[in-house]
């Protein structure tokens, strides 16, 4: 791996150096010269204040960080700035301004301001990748985790210091004998910025691991540690694609381990547990992107069986053909009230004559079509049922019902053809089965308990990250005139305000979990602000929120035509009172949090 140089990341690199000499290697400082700050007795004052008193409170991460450590003195207020510096030197996913915003923050408590052309402070505009939301939501503990590394990197001699620093491996060991350090992201983001020879740009270990086990093939020795085989994987591509440069993040690569859908990797082992069971169930409320997420989840079904029917080498030859394989091999049906039986099995028809006959069902058409396919390759098919609460669902699979935990095994059904021949029905073994379902539609425990345990439940809940993740593509492709940097703290602050009426939601005895916003729902406040902005938008220090915390008109609108009327029609079951006052609790929760 050499260092990732798209988007300036550089400057990243050079700013580590200058933590390594000045920070590391010596009890220096990043921002304030050869004042002595990560000094082993500054460091333990940081640790005592922060680590062993830790906040669990209500309030902001600043807030609290504030209460921790403002009254310990200047020079833990300076080490506490430049740790978060080293905090946000990675992700590519907050912006330069926020950064900043958060240090200078930090800084004043000191009564410290730095300019925001400081030298240090402008390599914030850069980063090396994702960190993902929830790295943010993490920040005490990962904080936490570099404070208690730095004792240990202090205790250790200056002489072994320098060796470690040359030993990406030793330095790793080391780094992992913190307690719960090798599952921090920290930790991942550390090891590459200081070692980016050994250690690939990647900030999660499940991403690590589903990398390994996508390209399990190209792993000699699956014994070693996972940043060792992943070292290994890069340079059988490297032999495999020397065309291309080899980057996890970066396509044909990416597809072949990742599928983009955030159900699946917090799983943590998904693929493994899908190709167990072939039938999964993501349920939720409303508007939680659980259509989209079966969509990504049967792409990802289908390219890793490809990568695994015809290794690696292959696998990056045949892309076209896993390409058509989305299309002719992912089966979408959507369910409905009157959908039966007799539409997806097999039923009574009226044929030629005024005779009746029977005809196989879109379900059995589909189980004989993927027997008698002939193909080269035999990838995968996926049946993607949607909102299947929406039916009968014991009723609607029949004999397919016990068939699903029988793969290959062929079982007669009542009736023949107009030929006479008996029908049967086999569910092929390379069928996967996922079916969505809102719960607010049908709760999951009224789900019949056999078809229950034929299923893997994966609950979609609302999620601030991906509504933050999805609100920054809409932005990006409907704004030309304003960055996505500028609106992100504003939107952060929707995703935080949504979080706070779902839990106010969750805790209702008149609502519950199954009455959440999704965050699907919230989309729309996009299209408000682009109106309110106008055609020449000019530069505002906040966009949806005022500086004390009230609603803007975009939110305002957003509630007015989106959130409210869905919520009316929630309580529309309870008395007038009720009603009233379950949306004015929830509207003060979203309008002001």
């Amino acid at each position: 791996m050499a260092k990732f140089s798209e988007f300036g990341a550089d400057q990243v690199y050079d700013a580590v150096e200058t933590f390594k000499q000045n920070c590391l290697l010596k009890d220096g400082s990043i921002f304030f010269g050869q004042e002595a700050l990560w000094s082993n007795a500054t460091i333990s004052e940081l640790h005592s204040v922060f680590n062993k008193n830790p906040d669990v409170g209500s309030g902001s991460f600043l807030e609290k960080f504030k209460d921790q450590i403002s009254g310990a003195g200047k020079m833990v207020i300076r080490l506490a700035a430049e740790i978060l510096y080293i905090y946000f030197l990675f992700p590519s996913n907050v912006s330069g301004y926020r950064k900043r915003e958060v240090i200078q923050e930090i800084l004043s408590w000191a009564s410290d301001n730095l300019s925001d052309e400081h030298a240090m402070l402008k390599v914030l505009d850069k980063g090396i990748g994702s960190g993902g939301y929830g790295y943010n939501t993490r920040r005490p503990f990962e904080i936490a985790f570099l404070i208690e590394f730095l004792l240990k990197w202090k205790a250790v001699e200056e002489t072994d210091q320098k060796t470690l620093l040359e030993s990406p491996w030793d330095f790793q060991e080391l780094m992992d004998s913190v307690e719960d350090g090798s599952s921090k992201q920290l930790r991942h983001m550390m090891l590459h910025m200081l070692f980016p020879d050994a250690f690939d740009r990647i900030a999660s270990g499940n991403h690590k691991y589903q990398i390994v086990q996508a390209f399990s093939d190209l792993v000699s020795d699956k014994s070693v540690i996972l940043d060792k085989q992943i070292l290994e994987i890069r340079k059988n591509l490297e032999n495999l694609l020397p065309d291309k440069k080899i980057d996890f993040y970066w396509s044909p690569i990416e597809e072949a381990w990742w599928g983009g859908s955030e159900a699946l990797s917090e799983l943590g082992t998904p693929l493994e547990l899908i190709n167990y069971k072939r039938q999964i169930v993501l349920y939720g409320p409303p508007g939680t992107g659980k259509s989209y997420t079966a969509d990504a989840i049967a792409k990802t079904i289908i390219r890793y069986a490809a990568l695994r029917e015809l290794g690696a080498g292959q696998y990056f030859q045949q892309q076209k053909m896993i390409e058509e394989a989305f299309s002719s091999n992912i089966h979408p049906l959507q369910l409905h009230p009157s959908y039966s039986y007799e539409d997806f099995i097999r039923g009574l028809h009226i044929g030629a004559g005024g005779k009746t006959e029977y005809r196989a069902g879109f379900f059995t058409r589909l189980c004989e079509s993927i027997s008698n396919e002939s193909t080269e390759v035999a990838l995968p098919h996926v049946l993607i049922l949607d909102e299947m609460n929406r039916t009968d669902l014991s009723r609607l699979l029949g004999e397919a019902f016990s068939l699903l935990e029988k793969r290959g095994i062929s079982i007669p059904l009542p009736g023949s053809d107009t030929d006479g021949n008996p029908f049967s029905l086999m569910v092929p073994k390379n069928l996967f089965i996922i079916g969505t379902m809102n719960l607010i539609d049908q709760s999951i425990e009224q789900v019949d308990f056999a078809l229950r345990r034929r299923f893997l439940w994966i609950r979609c809940p609302f999620s601030k990250e991906q509504f933050l993740a999805a609100a920054e593509n809409i932005w990006n492709a409907k704004s030309k005139l304003v960055p996505w940097s500028q609106v992100e703290s504003d939107f952060e602050r929707m995703g935080a305000s949504a979080e706070a009426m779902n839990l106010k939601i969750h805790q209702s005895e008149m609502l519950g979990e199954q009455y959440e916003i999704g965050h699907t729902y919230l989309f729309d406040v996009i299209e408000f602000l682009l109106q309110a902005m106008g055609p020449y938008p000019t530069r505002k220090s906040t966009f949806l929120w005022t500086r004390k915390g009230k609603a803007k008109w975009p939110v305002e609108q957003l509630w007015l035509l989106s959130v409210q009327p869905l919520l009316e029609q929630y309580v529309a079951g309870l008395d007038s009172t009720q009603q009233k006052n379950e949306i004015q609790q929830l509207k003060a929760i979203f309008l002001n949090n």
